[in-house]
């Protein structure tokens, strides 16, 4: 069954839905406050692989870093974080990093 990738218009909230082939894809709803207004995104290619392994692979990964020694290496390394886990928190942390550099 494919997965679509949506964005709410009413709160910002991105998140997967799990559509049956004959299922009609268009009246997906916003798990996190109930909006029918919502977008249809355009979505990578994403392997099947359980959150286990992600958290595996990015662990490997993660050895193999240095500690980050600026904000900047910091904002960088927390980005690539989310991307590997597939996660839209690294949207919510640019914006809080965004924030912190307009307020220090």
């Amino acid at each position: 069954m494919p997965i679509f990738e949506f964005r709410c218009s009413a709160c910002g909230s991105k998140f997967d839905v799990l559509v049956g082939m004959t299922q009609e894809r268009d009246d997906a709803q916003c798990p996190k406050c109930g909006s029918a207004d919502v977008k249809r995104l355009v979505s990578r290619f994403r392997r099947g692989r359980s959150e286990e392994a992600r958290l595996d692979e990015l662990s490997d990964r993660v050895e193999t870093w240095g500690e980050p020694e600026s904000p900047s290496e910091m904002r960088e390394t927390l980005k690539e974080m989310g991307r590997a886990l597939d996660d839209d928190a690294s949207e919510e942390m640019e914006q809080l990093f965004e924030a912190e550099h307009e307020n220090p």
